[in-house]
């Protein structure tokens, strides 16, 4: 399947059916007014440019392909201008060949090209499609293949969302980029033992500042290497200055003169211990096979000591994120298969040699799920509530509500009030309405079940 805008022109600004827009039933790609708009496969036009000007509820103006018989599904764009449409009804297209442009029609916030995927046959019977299923990094892209500027916003495939860890390595590594480049979250490195990260007050308020999703990290070192865990949760102290907010995870990976691991299952239990006697929440562990497996007195089990965040690298090629991530199966990764004390990652660093706001290298992390999942994780007090919405979540929620409204009215009476003319004509030669040919289906059957009434009478 085809990208209906080629890649580069366009960001995501809205998604399919998100916490914020749970009735939002297709893919918002915002992008100038005039960028192409391409149809994603084989298919014939249902309705384009025959319907009359801002004729289509909110959508303004659309257009709506059927694919071909061994294509199951619908496509419809809307908020184009009229005339920029360049099919109509009969018409037969093919994948990426461009049907309109985008535009800032009907019922819409800005320009972008509303783009929604539908079960046969589409909005008068059929149901809404997940999109992100189809237009991820593997997606055919119309006139030919274009990496992504930073800045832009690509589909995730599978529904994946990506983040970076960062210490005092990261310099002058401007977070803003890092949020234009996709990235939804940031864990920030607050020490190493007693070493107290330089730049994890500047990085704190850099990520905040632009919206990024923050947890901390905690680089734990052994009591033999010269510091107790009490000292270095001093370290701690100073640095978060009272903020408990943000969750601490507990990095173990210490290692010694030949590579000895130098952490036990104790230390950690002290760490996590120690942590939240100070009134700190803990998340859970970061580690890696090649240190979990290997620690002395063995195994430990993952049990009790919260959510796993792991390591465990692909071919950990230079480059994107996302791309590096699809090439390695993306939700498929085998990282997400691989236990550590019989508890399977909530998140993975799945490379450190990734290409972020034009930085390298840095570590790169997946989360499946949700931004608000994520942060649910972070720390308990993350978890959303209504009230946290924001003025434009609101706005976006009444515009929702009345695209509903315009919607139930189309699927009832069809586009204009006019019927739909796939459900046929009556005596008249007008379109019949769902709740026609309804009742006209009804009559059939009535008029069918005394007919055959009757041939049993006789």
């Amino acid at each position: 399947m085809y990208l209906p805008l080629k890649r580069g022109t366009y960001r995501i600004s809205s998604g399919y059916r998100t916490k914020s827009r749970p009735k939002h039933r297709g893919i918002d790609f915002s992008a100038p007014i005039g960028t192409p708009i391409y149809a994603p496969f084989d298919g014939t036009v249902i309705q384009g440019k025959e319907r009359a000007p801002g004729s289509v509820g909110g959508f303004g103006n659309w257009v709506w392909i059927e694919g071909d018989d061994d294509n199951p599904y619908d496509f419809i764009v809307g908020h184009m201008k009229h005339s920029s449409i360049t099919v109509r009804a009969g018409d037969r297209v093919k994948a990426g060949q461009k049907i309109a442009e985008v535009a800032s029609e009907g019922r819409s916030t800005g320009p972008h090209a509303h783009c929604e995927l539908w079960s046969r046959p589409g909005r008068i019977g059929g149901h809404d499609i997940d999109p992100t299923r189809f237009w991820g990094e593997t997606a055919q892209n119309p006139g030919g293949s274009a990496p992504a500027p930073p800045g832009s916003t690509r589909v995730t495939p599978q529904g994946a969302i990506f983040g970076i860890d960062i210490s005092s390595w990261q310099k002058n590594y401007p977070l803003s980029k890092v949020k234009a480049d996709g990235m939804e979250f940031v864990i920030i490195r607050l020490c190493d033992g007693t070493y107290q990260d330089p730049l994890f007050k500047s990085h704190l308020a850099d990520a905040e500042k632009h919206g990024l999703l923050v947890s901390t990290y905690w680089y734990l070192r052994a009591p033999s290497e010269g510091s107790t865990i009490a000292q270095q949760v001093d370290v701690i102290d100073r640095q978060l200055g009272g903020r408990k907010d943000l969750g601490v995870w507990i990095d173990v990976e210490s290692v010694g003169a030949g590579g000895a691991k130098l952490l036990t299952k104790e230390h950690v239990w002290a760490a996590k211990r120690e942590l939240e006697s100070r009134g700190y929440y803990v998340p859970g562990v970061y580690s890696g096979a090649w240190y979990w497996e290997h620690m002395p007195g063995g195994e430990p089990s993952m049990d009790g000591l919260g959510y796993l965040w792991v390591s465990n690298y692909g071919r950990n090629r230079k480059g994107d994120p996302r791309d590096t991530y699809a090439a390695d199966g993306g939700d498929n990764h085998r990282g997400w298969s691989y236990p550590l004390g019989d508890r399977k990652p909530d998140i993975l660093q799945f490379g450190s040699e990734g290409v972020v706001g034009d930085h390298y290298p840095v570590d790169v992390n997946a989360f499946k799920g949700t931004r608000d999942e994520l942060a649910h994780i972070f720390h308990p007090d993350n978890a959303p509530k209504e009230a946290d919405m924001t003025t434009n979540d609101t706005k976006l929620f009444a515009a929702d509500a009345a695209r509903d409204a315009a919607d139930n009215r189309m699927q009832l009476r069809g586009p204009g009030d006019a019927g739909w003319p796939q459900l046929g004509q009556n005596d008249q030669g007008q379109n019949l309405t769902l709740v026609d040919a309804v009742a006209a289906l009804r009559h059939d059957i009535a008029a069918l079940s005394r007919k055959i009434d009757q041939m049993g009478d006789k």
